[in-house]
């Protein structure tokens, strides 16, 4: 059963809410208004647009990049879709070859977004959301809640600036191929695992900084293993840098970049 779009004051409040909460818990501390950090979230994830419907004007979300002249419409709006497409007759004299016949479809085809199924609520500029709740500009959202600037999320909760986050992912930022792990931010491969930062290919570790390939390791900076106190004092400074950048700057290095090496 499909249900549309609340009310967007209403899921900006509660996204907001969760993002501050998210920060202190991932980056020990605020940083700034979530909306001043679309760019940076966004750059993960597929391109995000704003269309408008073929059929009643109204705005639709879309995720991806469609061709040039793609059109679409609500998903609310099916139903007239598809008594539109059943009338529609092609004039068989213009059918010459594959070419001609995809040219005179092009006329019944159209894209559905802002696609809200299920239990959801608080749903806003998002598409292909199931049973999920407090999510705004995402797609693909299944079972979670509190979710922004996100592709892929699945039975996760405030997830930011994500892509593909797998069953039980929490409290994660910008971060990429995740699946039981919590408190995460700027890491691309991490399973079963948890306080990771700029990290890559991780697995059953806790308590990592720029780690790369590790698999049951604890207290780590650069995969040199580390007395409590160090770790703690060296995880400090990190965060504290990254809550500035994000503060002046809206944007930090990306893990992406440390991986390739620019």
């Amino acid at each position: 059963m499909g249900k549309m779009q609340e009310n967007d004051n209403a899921t900006l409040a509660a996204i907001n809410r969760a993002w501050e909460s998210t920060s202190r818990i991932v980056l020990g501390g605020g940083v700034c208004p979530l909306q001043e950090l679309e760019a940076y979230l966004s750059r993960y994830a597929e391109p995000c647009r704003i269309e408008k419907s073929a059929l009643s004007g109204k705005p639709v979300t879309v995720f991806g990049n469609y061709p040039k002249g793609t059109r679409f419409i609500l998903d609310e709006e099916m139903g007239d879709y598809t008594k539109m497409a059943a009338n529609a007759k092609l004039d068989i004299n213009s059918i010459k070859d594959i070419d001609s016949a995809v040219w005179a479809l092009s006329e019944v085809r159209l894209y559905a977004g802002n696609i809200v199924l299920g239990n959801s609520g608080f749903v806003t500029q998002s598409t292909r959301v199931v049973d999920s709740t407090n999510v705004f500009r995402s797609s693909d959202v299944i079972y979670s809640k509190n979710v922004a600037y996100t592709q892929i999320g699945k039975y996760s909760e405030s997830i930011f600036g994500c892509v593909s986050a797998g069953k039980g992912t929490k409290f994660s930022i910008a971060c990429a191929e995740m699946y039981e792990t919590s408190r995460h931010f700027e890491c691309y491969y991490v399973y079963t695992s948890s306080d990771i930062h700029y990290s890559a290919n991780i697995e059953n570790c806790q308590e990592c900084l720029f780690c790369f390939n590790l698999r049951g390791k604890r207290r780590c900076v650069g995969n040199l293993e580390l007395p409590k106190e160090k770790y703690d004092e060296l995880k400090a400074k990190l965060l504290s840098e990254a809550r500035e950048l994000l503060r002046k700057k809206h944007s930090v290095p990306s893990i992406y970049d440390i991986i390739a090496g620019k």
